[in-house]
């Protein structure tokens, strides 16, 4: 079993909830590891908050390279994870190497956007001891209107889907999930019955741990999501409004 894994099994055992934050810079990933943020993720959100796109389309992997070794040089206590960008993994052979070229650059631990014909990818990418993250729900890398931003799993099909592609994936071993936009009830039992953590965005509050973009934390985003809040708001500074993200997902079940 890999650090990482049984790193990120612990806190499932001690129902600790996880607190996640983006990050995409040496100077944040410097106080979010201060701050014991548990997981940082260089996501292609960068795309939007940092190159002003309107979505995560355009990010290449080599700005992912890039951004992810800004961020590892302060890496001491955080696990950080990356955001493998759209069609960085669209087979087996190119996702291995893609995901080598983030793992060299001191990622723990990738992340992609699953879909079924995905299956084979993450078989091969466990196969070569790399830790995996699936993202399920609402996929930004395959939006294409408005129209694909919404609470994903209240009808049946989908929530029949998202629940066996889940329990699939805890079965093929992958180190953890991440739920965006997804209705609350499926949130919980995926958490409930899945052995590894279960980690939510838009996805309410029973999962068993929370993302939140860094520059919504701060209040900085210019269109941020329903879902995100500013704690920014009535704190003195960021570390201050950081922090009050952490002790709320902590908290988050109290």
């Amino acid at each position: 079993m890999s650090k990482i894994r049984r790193k990120l099994l612990e806190f499932k055992k001690k129902q600790e909830q996880i607190a996640c934050v983006t990050c995409y810079d040496a100077s944040f990933s410097k106080i979010l590891d201060e701050l014991n943020i548990d997981i940082v993720l260089v996501g292609d959100s960068l795309g939007m908050v940092i190159m002003g796109d309107h979505n995560t389309h355009n990010v290449t992997l080599n700005e992912s390279i890039y951004h992810t070794s800004c961020v590892a040089k302060n890496k001491n206590n955080f696990i950080l994870m990356s955001d493998m960008p759209k069609d960085s993994y669209e087979d087996s052979a190119i996702a291995i190497k893609n995901a080598t070229k983030l793992l060299d650059c001191d990622a723990d631990i990738v992340k992609i956007e699953f879909k079924k014909d995905h299956i084979d990818v993450v078989k091969k990418l466990i196969s070569k001891e790399i830790p995996v993250c699936c993202h399920l729900g609402y996929l930004p890398q395959y939006a294409l209107s408005k129209e694909d931003v919404k609470v994903y799993g209240k009808s049946s099909n989908e929530y029949n889907s998202i629940l066996e592609q889940a329990i699939l994936l805890d079965n093929l071993g992958v180190d953890l999930i991440l739920l965006e936009c997804v209705d609350e009830k499926l949130s919980k039992l995926i958490s409930d019955t899945l052995k590894v953590p279960v980690i939510g965005i838009g996805s309410g509050k029973f999962c068993d741990g929370q993302v939140q973009v860094l520059y919504d934390v701060i209040g900085i985003s210019s269109n941020p999501p329903k879902f995100s809040k500013n704690y920014l708001t009535g704190s003195i500074s960021i570390k201050d409004a950081i922090k009050e993200f952490y002790n709320y997902v902590k908290n988050i079940k109290n």
